[in-house]
């Protein structure tokens, strides 16, 4: 009987069948980790929109339900309405007045409580509230300090758009500069949020919404 010598088969991966291998497993990972990160920050821009419109719609709120308050004045003998009709710009507010004669404050600053026809002073006006850069739209009470009602918002002379256009009584748009207040009927507000310039993913993503307010007091 013959010997049989034992056959051993010796087949396994070359090393440059190693690399390809080693290479298509990089270039599928790299392309899993890039899909990865763009839907991370398709989230993330998502949700600033979000976050901006939600801004956005809260100022517009609070805004709104001061400016339909101008000229609000039960006795008919106090001259409250608006008494700055600016664009927006830097330095171009608006301002308006209303009787609040029962809010239990001493709103004319004469030490005389809820005495009647006591008048509140509303301004809304850009400036930056933190100093970042960014604008801000603040709330001025009677001799009170800015109050930001929203953070970073786009100035009207970047925007080109106003954030307060005027409407007469017959609906037609008033021009620049308003000399008689007495005209206005109606306030067009429009607001353009940006992104934090500190946390933006998207510097170049903006929202912007626009609401008309009829100052009922006004046409009476």
């Amino acid at each position: 009987m013959k010997n049989h010598k034992p056959y051993y088969t010796q087949n396994g991966f070359t090393l440059i069948e190693l690399l390809i291998s080693l290479l298509i497993s990089s270039i599928l990972m790299l392309g899993i980790m890039n899909a990865y990160i763009n839907q991370q920050k398709i989230f993330l821009s998502q949700k600033q929109l979000v976050e901006m419109q939600q801004n956005i719609r809260a100022a517009l709120s609070i805004m709104s339900k001061d400016i339909r308050l101008a000229g609000h004045d039960p006795y008919g003998a106090y001259n409250a309405g608006i008494i700055a009709a600016g664009n927006g710009y830097s330095g171009d507010f608006l301002a308006f007045t209303y009787v609040a004669d029962n809010d239990g404050k001493d709103n004319n600053h004469n030490g005389n409580i809820d005495e009647r026809g006591e008048l509140r002073t509303i301004k809304y006006s850009f400036y930056d509230a933190y100093g970042d850069g960014d604008d801000d739209i603040g709330r001025k009470v009677d001799a009170g300090y800015n109050q930001s009602i929203i953070e970073n918002v786009k100035n009207c002379k970047v925007q080109g758009v106003n954030l307060f256009s005027y409407f007469n009584k017959n609906g037609d748009l008033m021009s620049f500069p308003i000399t008689n207040l007495l005209d206005i009927r109606a306030v067009k507000i429009s607001i353009t949020a940006i992104p934090d310039s500190k946390k933006a993913d998207n510097a170049s993503q903006t929202c912007t919404l626009t609401t008309t307010v009829r100052c009922r007091n006004l046409e009476l």
